[in-house]
């Protein structure tokens, strides 16, 4: 099965994040063309009976990974900041 996915909707990131985490029950390859990333999907031995339902749950992980990685991304500046903060009342810093 082939499932092609806008490069500007989904990062590669998240693909690579979602696909590792149906590594035992999914084998995803992931190719780039034409800005779309291809994921060549098969069902791994012995779970065939199951791959539309991890197909699925792969599609509901991308979603999540990808928001994982906005939320991420939006909250930087914020955890830096805290980090600075903490870091900088411990007498580390010389």
């Amino acid at each position: 099965m082939k499932l092609e996915i806008d490069e500007q909707i989904y990062c590669l990131e998240a693909v690579q994040k979602a696909s590792y985490r149906f590594i035992d029950r999914l084998t995803i390859l992931i190719t780039k063309a034409d800005g779309r990333l291809i994921c060549e999907i098969e069902a791994v031995e012995g779970v065939e009976e199951l791959f539309d339902a991890n197909v699925a749950n792969f599609k509901r992980e991308l979603l999540d990974q990808q928001l994982r990685k906005q939320i991420k991304d939006e909250t930087e500046p914020a955890r830096n900041l805290i980090l600075a903060y903490a870091f900088s009342r411990t007498g580390l810093q010389g």
